[in-house]
């Protein structure tokens, strides 16, 4: 999709994901995420993650965290849900 229809789209379907996320509270949920009831937000979320971090970047940085090999202090430091979004 194109940004621009892709963002009229996730605009579109706002609404419905706070109204999604109104009942998962009401329902007890703990921590619910309006990406579950609008897959535009994941989408435009993958778009300008690939802007700051290419995806094979991402998946090289992914690949060394499962293995235990970045240093500790990288963690509090980098935005892991960008880091996924950029290597999807």
């Amino acid at each position: 999709m194109r940004q621009k229809q892709l963002i009229d789209a996730y605009q579109s379907a706002a609404p419905i994901a706070s109204l999604g996320l109104a009942l998962c509270y009401l329902k007890g949920v703990k921590n619910p995420d309006s990406g579950w009831f609008n897959p535009y937000e994941q989408k435009l979320l993958q778009q300008s993650a690939r802007l700051s971090v290419s995806q094979a970047t991402a998946l090289v940085f992914l690949d060394l965290a499962q293995e235990g090999l970045l240093p500790t202090w990288v963690g509090p430091l980098v935005d892991l849900e960008l880091i996924r979004a950029a290597a999807g």
